[in-house]
């Protein structure tokens, strides 16, 4: 009779046992899915022109398919490689809704000016397009960036995303949550349960006149100044143009502004704040 007992009571914690299990296993397969595509992963919350801020995601590209969104496609497609120059695109006051979606469009330009005889002339300039999608996902949070990208170009010369990142005014180091742009995991697959909204598919990388060299006026001698801005760039300005950063060169500047920017400004107004000088008598 005991041996009868035993062996119910066995059988039942046997399927109660089992019963249990099945909620484990699902939940041990949803964590190594996730673990497996980083894709929704949040990377930094960037200050936006919109409401709160615009999530840029992990995300991926699939190269074969040309197919993507997030810092993934940004980067690997479109060679804009720090998150400083996507969030100064971020904060455009130029914010346009695509359509009755949830996707709005962010754009600003960059453009490179060659500098001789006290004048320096706009030799390239890139309309710059950011697109961000409010829509609120399974964490309670916007998809965010699907992609930026320079309008006429499929990769942005490098020198964009260094002018656009030096004049950003965000202080990305006390992000809390932010994970450096080097330990952003590299991602080519989509996560299984992505929705794709129409606006989202458009990408306007078709270069604007198919019989110039993509690169035509990107070199590089010396003599550039690279400027930025949330308006069309004027065509020449003086030399004395506003500037911010210099680079390690010491002849390339830097400069964007949230309106036009002005032909000149003082020296006194865009230099260093110190000055060295020597004398033979007791300095003042």
């Amino acid at each position: 009779m005991n041996r009868v007992k035993n062996t119910v009571g066995a059988m039942a914690a046997t399927v109660l046992l089992g019963a249990f299990s099945v909620p484990a296993a699902a939940s041990t397969s949803s964590d190594a899915e996730a673990a497996a595509n980083p894709a929704y992963r949040v990377l930094k919350h960037l200050d936006y022109s919109g409401p709160g801020k615009a999530s840029l995601r992990v995300g991926y590209y699939d190269r074969t398919h040309d197919k993507g969104f997030g810092w993934n496609k940004v980067k690997k497609k479109h060679n804009i490689t720090k998150y400083s120059a996507v969030e100064y695109i971020a904060k455009s006051p130029n914010r346009n809704r695509v359509g009755n979606s949830t996707t709005y469009h962010m754009t600003g330009y960059a453009g490179k000016y060659r500098c001789r005889n006290g004048v320096c002339t706009l030799v390239k300039q890139y309309k710059m397009i950011l697109s961000v999608n409010e829509k609120v996902q399974r964490d309670g949070q916007d998809k965010g960036v699907i992609t930026m990208y320079c309008v006429g170009v499929v990769r942005c010369p490098n020198w964009v995303s260094t002018t656009l990142a030096k004049e950003n005014r965000s202080l990305a180091a006390s992000d809390e949550g932010t994970v450096p742009e080097e330990d952003a995991p590299d991602n080519s697959q989509a996560p299984s349960d992505e929705v794709v909204d129409e606006a989202d598919l458009e990408d306007e990388n078709t270069p604007m006149d198919g019989g110039a060299p993509a690169d035509e006026g990107d070199a590089v001698d010396g003599t550039e100044t690279y400027l930025s801005s949330y308006q069309p760039l004027a065509d020449s300005v003086s030399v004395t143009a506003p500037t911010t950063a210099l680079t390690a060169s010491g002849r390339e500047r830097l400069a964007a502004s949230y309106s036009p920017l002005a032909w000149t400004v003082p020296v006194s107004a865009t230099e260093d704040r110190y000055r060295y000088a020597g004398s033979y008598n007791r300095l003042r």
